[in-house]
């Protein structure tokens, strides 16, 4: 043995042994430096330990290292968010401390307060170190053997299995490394320098101790080593590390580092402009390019949010411009544009459970000091929590929105061209998995044409009410596919006579909105291609031409009305006269609307029965129309003629209601009309089933046409020369 040896090993035995606490034993021995990975040339080697002491876990941390230690996580990365956030936490402590003077004198007061990631392939190495505040002897034991709080405790006790539920809800994410590492060492100094200035190590391999030893050369904060398990080597490697580094930490108030090749690169250069009061354009600029990866674009509307109650939020709002909505073609299952972090440490990349899908486009950042970082990004524990931040969020950007609406409209239009489809989404989203919470401030934001202002001249549902007659307690619509068609269709006769102003609504969704909304400030909605409906057609009643239509008795309506049923028979349930058409002289109505029974049947297609056979239709026709006033006429002389015409009338009924399935189906009926026509030029009589005069080039004989032999019995000839459907119609 050498002399220095023999002296250190007489000091030590003359040495009086300190007292330790319980589950605790003091050990002296020699052991070789390990190497520092990623330290300094400076610090490159650790002296020898001046003393060791060991110590039991508590039972209950015993019981939550064993949990840890059996779950299987979705995602392992997740230790190096809980090591980023711990180790920010850190810095910013000791900035507190050194800016509220409350520390006289810093150790290593010459080091910046910054986070560095290295790694080591070959030993299997990951380290991360700060130059935060560091930890006390004390400290060391009491944070890293016990559980600090009591929730967590209670958890651990309750007999939960499940570690995710833990991990980042209690302020134990330390414990996470022990998923991915066989051994962790903290070395650790603490900032104040009246605390003192050893250095000390904690070790444990998670089995169920730890030790707690004095070295020397160590800096001040903390620096954790973590040696890791064979199925984790892949945060050994330093592309792997550096991309989660750049997930978790973009907005971390201090400088991050990760080495390459032994140089410092910083990671995370973005500033966290949501923390901010205020900010200028080129700032929002450069962000929402780097929320939207991309190095070009600005945003069409910019939303800074920040209030301390319900919860305390910041957070930053980044609409894109219309011109690049996203195409619904291309987004069947798309990701949330807004990521959810806690105190600069993101906690979700895609906040889901916080931003409804409708709104996955909106790109930002909600940062809610109340909000836990789970260590599983599936679960979050606290959903009412999640719920209550939802609220608030969603809402301040409705109302904006809203705020934006009335400052430009003509602004506003150009964006809910671009994004009406997810905002009418948005209502029957809100409605379905929200209780309709947001379908106020949702109904105000959504705008239409109508049949009283120009084309693409867009109002609101307020607008639509303050137009409305004097008395008028409805809101009327029309889903139909252009401006148009709508105008020109039977359904808007009375309004247009009236200059009653109507919605006219394109697209496929509306009817479900509308459905789902039912109202709007106390006004119902109507179609009007609805029946049954109470049209308030007493409120503006148009001015009399003074010319007198014939009218139907009620009799004649009635025999009508039994010959027309059976004629049609299955098509229709009803057949009834109504007050509803102008110049039209008949329409169909349903239970559902035109629109709504088409969808469905787009909907239900390739199905062997999709049902819609057996809604009933009513047929409505007018009693004051010249077809149907001739009608009446020749059902009992001509039945031939007036039953062609009867089909004819119900399919054209449809093709206006636009739910005829196949115009193919009246091809033989047109050919039908046609022949009628044709024959009745030639000198034909339906009634008698002869030719009254002969032309020079006689056509067919009369007796093979398809007519007579449709004609139930041979009727006697008129004693006038012409036609009986000439005689009609004149």
């Amino acid at each position: 043995m050498s002399s220095l040896a023999r002296r250190i090993t007489s000091r030590l035995q003359r040495r009086q042994v300190p007292a330790v606490r319980s589950h605790s034993s003091l050990t002296r021995a020699w052991r070789p430096a390990p190497a520092a990975v990623g330290l300094s040339s400076k610090c490159r080697q650790w002296k020898r330990p001046m003393s060791t002491e060991t110590h039991e876990f508590k039972a209950e941390t015993k019981k939550l290292l064993d949990i840890v230690a059996k779950s299987l996580y979705t995602d392992k990365e997740v230790f190096i968010r809980e090591l980023i956030s711990n180790a920010s936490d850190a810095c910013e402590k000791l900035r507190f401390l050194q800016g509220s003077s409350q520390i006289k004198e810093t150790n290593d007061s010459d080091l910046p307060l910054q986070i560095t990631l290295s790694v080591s392939e070959k030993d299997r190495k990951f380290v991360i170190e700060d130059s935060g505040i560091g930890m006390t002897h004390d400290q060391l034991v009491e944070h890293l053997g016990t559980i600090a709080k009591s929730g967590s405790l209670d958890y651990v006790q309750s007999g939960e299995s499940d570690a995710s539920k833990i991990i980042g809800q209690f302020g134990v994410g330390f414990y996470s490394t022990f998923v991915v590492a066989d051994k962790v060492e903290v070395y650790t100094k603490i900032s104040d320098k009246e605390k003192g200035e050893q250095g000390l190590l904690w070790s444990s391999d998670g089995s169920g101790s730890f030790t707690v030893t004095e070295v020397d050369d160590v800096q001040r904060g903390t620096r954790i080593e973590l040696t890791l398990k064979d199925d984790a080597t892949e945060f050994s490697k330093l592309a792997n590390v550096k991309k989660a580094a750049q997930k978790f930490s973009s907005f971390i108030d201090f400088p991050l580092y990760v080495k390459e090749d032994g140089e410092p690169e910083p990671v995370n250069k973005q500033e966290a402009l949501w923390l901010k009061s205020s900010a200028s354009e080129d700032q929002h600029t450069e962000f929402f390019r780097f929320l939207s990866g991309t190095s070009y674009g600005q945003p069409y509307y910019t939303l800074m949010y920040q209030t301390d109650a319900p919860l305390s939020i910041k957070s930053c709002f980044y609409l894109p411009d219309p011109d690049n909505a996203p195409s619904r073609m291309f987004t069947k299952d798309p990701e949330i544009g807004v990521s959810l972090h806690s105190r600069r440490v993101m906690v979700k990349k895609h906040a889901d459970g916080i931003i409804p899908k409708w709104l996955h486009w909106m790109k930002g950042v909600v940062d809610c000091e109340d909000m836990p970082m789970n260590i599983s990004r599936e679960n979050m524990q606290d959903t009412r929590l999640m719920e209550k931040l939802s609220m608030a969020v969603v809402r301040r950007v409705l109302r904006f929105l809203g705020q934006q609406a009335k400052k430009d409209p003509e602004k506003y239009a150009k964006f809910f061209k671009g994004y009406s489809y997810y905002l009418k989404a948005g209502v029957i989203e809100d409605k379905e998995g929200n209780f309709s919470r947001h379908k106020d401030d949702i109904l105000k934001l959504l705008r239409f044409e109508c049949s009283n202002k120009d084309k693409d001249e867009l109002i609101s549902l307020e607008d639509y009410i303050e137009m409305s007659v004097d008395g008028q307690q409805n809101i009327y619509y029309f889903t139909c596919p252009d401006r148009q068609t709508a105008l020109s269709s039977p359904y808007m006769e009375q309004f247009v006579k009236r200059q009653r102003n109507v919605l006219l609504m394109y697209e496929d969704i509306d009817e479900f909105v509308v459905n789902a909304i039912e109202g709007f400030k106390d006004k119902k909605f109507i179609s009007v291609d609805s029946a049954d409906k109470d049209f308030e057609l007493d409120l503006d009643k148009p001015e009399e031409d003074g010319k007198k239509e014939k009218e139907l008795s009620n009799d004649e309506q009635n025999e009508l009305e039994k010959f027309i049923k059976g004629v049609l028979k299955e098509k229709v349930q009803e057949v009834k006269f109504s007050s509803r058409l102008v110049s039209s002289p008949a329409i169909v109505t349903s239970i559902i609307t035109p629109h709504m029974r088409k969808m469905m049947k787009t909907l239900m297609a390739g199905k062997e029965n999709d049902g819609m056979g057996n809604i009933p239709m009513t047929l409505e026709i007018s009693p004051h129309h010249d077809i149907i006033t001739t009608l009446h006429a020749i059902h009992k002389a001509n039945e031939p003629v007036a039953r062609i015409a009867v089909e004819q009338l119900f399919d054209t009924a449809c093709i206006a209601a636009g739910t005829l399935d196949d115009p193919r189906v009246l091809m033989s009926r047109l050919n039908k009309v046609l022949e009628m026509f044709v024959y009745q030029g030639a000198g034909f009589d339906y009634a008698k089933g002869e030719y009254t005069k002969i032309l020079d080039a006689e056509p067919a004989t009369a007796s093979t046409t398809e007519a007579s032999k449709a004609e139930p019995e041979k009727k006697e000839a008129p004693k006038e020369s012409t036609s009986k459907f000439e005689e009609v119609k004149s």
